[in-house]
Parts: structure tokens; C-alpha cells; sequence
């Protein structure tokens, strides 16, 4: 689990310093949203830092599975963030859809969920 949890912490300093160093080889748009995919982890990465920890205290082995699970979506959503793969035409209030990174982004929800309920 520690290694999960290190692992996650490069993915964070790397979304946080690649629009960074990459800017000048981003269009504007591509730079938007890996800000915003970035803002995103760090929406739910106190969540599963607080319950990668108690996995490791309380000797829970069957979060493993579910927090490289957790690892392994985040990495597919920063991608298809990032990437706009997937994108789809603004709407009439300008809001553009990205479904597939909406199911990844849900798919890791769970994945946390999954880590919750492991404790019971």
C-alpha cells in the first residue's frame, strides 16, 4: 500500500508541474483542462490518502486491489482529460461533455467506496 500511495503522490506532482513545463507545447485548451484534471485529483486525493492509511494501520489487504484500482482510473482520467478524447460539441450553455471520462471519473468513485466498505 505504501507503494500505491507514493505512486499517487508522483502522479499528483506530475499533473501539478506538467502543464507547467509543457505550457508553450499546450494549446490554451489542452492547458485548461490539465489545470482542471488537476483540481480534480485533488478533490478525492484526501479521501484516498486518509483511507490508504487506515488500510495500512488497521491491516487492510483487500484495499490494495481496490486502491491500484483507484490509481490506475485516475491515470486514464488525467489522460482523457488532458487529451479531450472523447470531447463532445458545446452545448447551447457552452458546456462540453466528455462521457468516457465521466464513466472513468465514476469508476473511481467506487473504487474509493470500495475501499470504505473493505473496513466493515
Amino acid at each position: 500500500m505504501i507503494e500505491i500511495i507514493l505512486l499517487t503522490l508522483l502522479l499528483y506532482f506530475f499533473q501539478l508541474f506538467l502543464p507547467v513545463m509543457f505550457k508553450s507545447k499546450m494549446t490554451k485548451e489542452m492547458f485548461q483542462r490539465s489545470r482542471r484534471a488537476t483540481e480534480n485529483l485533488k478533490e478525492s486525493l484526501p479521501a484516498f490518502l486518509a483511507l490508504a492509511i487506515l488500510s495500512i494501520g488497521l491491516d487492510v489487504q483487500a484495499n490494495v486491489l481496490a486502491a491500484s484500482c483507484w490509481l490506475l482510473l485516475r491515470i486514464i482520467f488525467a489522460g482523457i482529460y488532458v487529451s479531450g478524447f472523447n470531447l463532445k460539441s458545446a452545448n447551447a450553455s457552452g458546456h462540453q461533455a466528455q462521457p468516457l471520462r465521466s464513466f472513468v471519473w465514476a469508476l473511481s468513485v467506487v473504487a474509493l467506496f470500495d475501499m470504505g466498505f473493505n473496513f466493515i
